[in-house]
């Protein structure tokens, strides 16, 4: 059995690059969208930026570092602000760290990548970069997240290793195709303009790399259920919440070698109940409920599965009845959980 200390920094290396280049996707066509708008004349910048941090959780700690934003500061304190432990910057630098701490559990193909992605978002030439052409300095991180996907398909084994790197993945890619659909939720269905909607939902799958399926399935015109039932419930789109919760269910179950319908530990029974809402429900259920609503009950649970896998495999369930009181686990837990990853980015 894989040490936890070990499962722990390959699983969160692996969070933390795919939240890195969702944030690329997210800030890249935030921009985009943004020329167009105020090319317009609609809205101020900043009203197009509050349902991006909103929705990203992100709005408390931008406002205690910009209580007066200006033109630029959003983007910033998403890219290269190093206050903010959630921007491209400190993801990439805290998956540098867990990669350094189990060196030797991936190939050196892994960690050159990694280690030039740091470099790249670390470095004034990439600061550089970013002030020239913003379009060209996301395209090199997805890039580089997505070379570095590949690179791991191609070099690591199919171990314990390999599993809890997928599942750190597959948890964060459905987390934030999710925050996607919340983006827009709050800042298209309130406008009455059917075509600046279309606009935005298009670029929802533009973010998720999602145009050319949608294309294939649907046509050419963007409707909002279509949109959600591509990024909600398909199961053969890779970046859909349904099939990164589908695969995530596999992957719990070859850690723990439990049968697939049973469950032995609290991931596996909370993933798999989240896996069958998901395949029996629809666009028109969520349409029902509304959409930020859903959205909003569905990162609870991913949250939860989240922190079951920390509980299940990090934590010892010893270790958890020994230094946190069930009264306060779940916050005592979250904070554990910060303060580990926030003394890695400090080694």
């Amino acid at each position: 059995m894989m040490l936890s200390r070990v499962a722990d920094h390959l699983y969160w290396m692996s969070r933390q690059i795919e939240r890195a280049e969702n944030l690329a996707r997210l800030v890249r066509v935030s921009e985009e969208m943004l020329l167009d708008d105020e090319s317009l004349g609609r809205g101020s910048a900043q009203e197009y930026w509050d349902p991006v941090l909103t929705a990203t959780a992100m709005e408390a700690t931008f406002r205690s570092l910009y209580p007066y934003p200006e033109q630029g500061d959003t983007s910033n304190f998403l890219t290269l602000d190093g206050r903010n432990p959630d921007s491209i910057l400190s993801c990439v630098r805290a998956a540098r760290e867990n990669a350094r701490s189990v060196r030797d559990k991936i190939s050196d193909e892994m960690w050159t990548e990694i280690n030039a992605l740091y470099m790249l978002v670390n470095s004034p030439e990439g600061a550089l970069l970013l002030a020239r052409s913003p379009h060209s300095f996301y395209e090199k991180i997805i890039t580089s997240s997505m070379l570095f996907d590949g690179i791991t398909e191609a070099t690591l084994s199919r171990d314990e290793g390999w599993n809890f790197l997928q599942l750190g993945r597959l948890l964060e890619r459905a987390d934030m195709t999710s925050r996607f659909l919340d983006i827009r939720s709050k800042s298209a269905t309130s406008s009455g303009d059917s075509a600046l909607e279309s606009l935005q939902w298009g670029a929802v799958l533009r973010a998720c790399s999602a145009h050319a399926s949608y294309r294939r399935q649907h046509g050419g015109e963007i409707s909002v259920e279509r949109v959600v039932d591509l990024l909600l419930f398909s199961n053969e789109f890779p970046r859909s919440v349904r099939h990164c919760l589908r695969r995530a269910d596999e992957i719990l179950h070859d850690i723990s070698g439990t049968p697939t319908g049973r469950y032995s530990n609290a991931s596996e029974k909370i993933t798999g109940a989240l896996l069958a809402r998901l395949s029996f429900a629809g666009p028109s259920e969520v349409m029902a409920r509304g959409l930020h609503a859903y959205i909003d009950e569905l990162q609870v649970q991913l949250n939860s599965a989240g922190q079951a896998v920390f509980e299940s495999y990090v934590l010892l369930p010893g270790e958890i009845d020994r230094h946190f009181p069930r009264h306060s686990r779940q916050d005592s837990l979250s904070d554990w959980q910060r303060e580990q990853q926030q003394q890695q980015q400090q080694q």
